[in-house]
């Protein structure tokens, strides 16, 4: 789907001193792949406990803002069906461009874990939420239906980092790459698969795993960022 509009391709490294590792190297030792994806994480965690409260208010309405223009692209001809979650503090914020998706009449679904795998629950302001066993606010109720998620225009995960070609480096679970796998790819119908992160967030190569799965967008308080 493409995206028009102000798409970046630029990419920056976390930190200037800690070149690319090889993927082939990775691809061959999946333990090295573990060890330099968590190595990636501590730095990224760091980096993100260190944000003022300032910061990170800003940020999440720089990606609002860009959100914004990309809700409203994929909605010309139809009302948005998106999906998103509900960011913890030290995240790049996803409350402010939430609220504009309501604004704009969007239909938003938000994740809740159950067991190994992610169930979603439409929601909308007033929606209860809880605090779930990784102390990610939750939404309560009905959970719709596994198939439902086919229809999706847009689903934004969260991240720790992600490289031009698309590979997401994430917390660590699984979760979103078990989605990912039952999806169609964007260019075969399924919805566009966007990562919401901090600028700095966007490095020269992530590390990966067999099972790891690819994302379209990076978006992030300066823009949106093509990838792939």
């Amino acid at each position: 789907m493409p995206l028009g509009g102000p798409v970046s391709g630029t990419m920056m490294t976390v930190s200037a001193q800690d070149p690319p590792p090889d993927s082939r190297g990775a691809a061959r030792d999946p333990g090295g792949a573990a060890a330099q994806k968590e190595e990636l994480r501590q730095r990224i965690r760091r980096s993100r406990a260190a944000r003022t409260p300032e910061q990170r208010g800003a940020d999440a309405q720089g990606l609002a803002e860009h959100a914004t223009y990309l809700m409203r692209s994929l909605g010309e001809a139809k009302p948005l069906l998106m999906a998103c979650y509900l960011a913890k503090d030290v995240e790049p914020g996803t409350d402010p461009l939430i609220a504009r998706a309501h604004g704009d009449h969007a239909a938003v679904w938000v994740p809740r874990v159950r067991g190994d795998d992610l169930e979603w629950v439409a929601y909308r302001p007033g929606t209860p939420v809880a605090i779930g066993r990784f102390g990610v606010r939750e939404p309560e109720g009905h959970a719709i239906r596994p198939a439902d998620l086919l229809g999706l225009d847009l689903l934004l995960v969260p991240g720790m980092a992600v490289d031009p070609a698309g590979r997401r480096l994430g917390q660590g679970g699984g979760f979103y790459d078990r989605l990912l796998a039952t999806l169609p790819r964007n260019d075969e119908g399924g919805p566009l698969v966007v990562v919401v992160l901090h600028d700095d967030e966007l490095v020269d190569h992530v590390p990966t795993d067999d099972w790891d799965r690819r994302v379209d967008v990076a978006l992030t308080p300066s823009g949106l960022h093509d990838l792939g």
